[in-house]
């Protein structure tokens, strides 16, 4: 069996609502929680805590639908995360050369250090920028690696500017922050810089000692703190067996790999305008088969029109039969007799009229379901015909 490499946002949202998240990892080939992160980062609505607890009760759960200005026909790619479970490829060192312009040539890069503040919060060590502050390039990091990060940020522009690459700080769509952005070949590539973290125990002030020793709670035991790990992120996905994160090792330094990591941005330009055209061919399958969903309903309706219209025709001439019949019985009876011969004739004349405004046989209504007639295909008939004999209208 093929192993599925790509799902539409719709097919990815019904999939993880009628499957626990670990089920279709498995099916899939990836890991579970990359797949959790997939969904968040598209924005797809997952099933939270205890849905699949609450399901097995037997108990009725509400699905998440699609938000509506989400395209349901956009092309997932879930082949990086396939390749991330087989095992990481390892890079070469690949270099860039150092830029000839300096720092304040770039003005995205001019106005960075003075961006960048300590933060407010006590157990907190990641510098701070201005929150809708486009002007400067973002990216998260302590003060002690501040001027590094700063430096490889200035070798990449200067990468960017010989291939003629834009770049530009803004929010793209579903985003809650400010994205560093790359346009490569026509294509936004949003990448950032951050510096890993890692979960530490701090020191506990003697205070905190003694609460601790009567079980009392004590607020941020564990802290993250800076590692000096930077690593740099593609957030964009990629051709199977290509990584979209690269970070410091200890054999290969961020520094030693930033001539990959622009090769990856040129790889993830041109896989995003194959999933474009992908996705754009999907489209046009799915507006095709719109269509004929729509025509076929078109189809439907119109049948089923004709066949309300013969019924309602069928139950006027039956009281049009029946007024006749009563016209019949009150010419023969003997209280009809006692009237005179041009009364007979002008009531006769009266009551004749309203029988033939009954019947669809004497008037043009009848045209409407015989002029019409074709030849209509079964499945149509039998659709619009179970829908009349439940009694629905068009």
């Amino acid at each position: 069996m093929m192993l599925l490499t790509e799902l539409t946002i719709a097919e990815l949202h019904e999939a993880v609502w009628n499957k626990p998240l670990k089920e279709l990892a498995e099916l899939w080939q990836v890991h579970p929680h990359a797949l959790g992160q997939l969904m968040d980062k598209h924005h797809i609505p997952r099933p939270p805590n205890g849905y699949w607890t609450q399901r097995a009760l037997g108990k009725v759960v509400e699905n998440i639908a699609l938000p509506e200005d989400m395209s349901p026909t956009r092309l997932i790619d879930i082949s990086p995360l396939q390749s991330y479970k087989r095992g990481k490829s390892r890079n070469q060192s690949a270099t860039l050369p150092q830029p000839k312009k300096s720092i304040s040539y770039y003005p995205l890069l001019k106005g960075l250090k003075s961006s960048l503040t300590k933060p407010l919060y006590r157990y907190d060590y990641i510098l701070t920028q201005p929150y809708n502050d486009s002007s400067v390039l973002r990216m998260d990091v302590s003060l002690e690696q501040r001027d590094r990060a700063i430096s490889i940020l200035h070798v990449l522009l200067s990468a960017f500017e010989e291939r003629g690459w834009k770049v530009k700080v803004e929010k793209m769509r579903y985003e809650k922050r400010l994205m560093n952005i790359v346009v490569v070949d026509g294509v936004d590539i949003p990448f950032r810089l951050r510096e890993r973290l890692k979960q530490t125990k701090r020191e506990l002030s003697a205070a905190e000692i003694i609460d601790k020793a009567r079980n009392k709670w004590v607020s941020n035991e564990k802290i993250n703190v800076p590692s000096g790990v930077l690593q740099l992120y593609i957030e964009r996905p990629l051709p199977q067996g290509m990584k979209s994160m690269f970070e410091d090792r200890e054999t290969l330094s961020l520094e030693n790999q930033l001539g990959t990591f622009v090769n990856h941005l040129q790889e993830c330009a041109v896989y995003s305008t194959v999933i474009k055209e992908k996705q754009a061919a999907r489209e046009l399958e799915w507006e095709a088969e719109q269509f004929r969903r729509e025509e076929l309903e078109r189809a439907v309706r119109a049948e089923q029109e004709r066949i309300n219209t013969f019924l309602d025709m069928f139950n006027q001439w039956q009281k049009a039969q029946q007024c006749r019949q009563f016209i019949d019985t009150i010419t023969g009876s003997e209280c009809f007799s006692q009237f005179s011969e041009s009364e007979k004739a002008q009531w006769q004349q009266w009551s004749e009229a309203i029988a033939n405004s009954l019947d669809p046989l004497k008037s043009q209504a009848l045209a409407r379901i015989i002029s019409t007639s074709s030849v209509i295909d079964s499945n149509i008939f039998q659709t619009a015909l179970a829908r009349a004999a439940k009694g629905s209208r068009v």
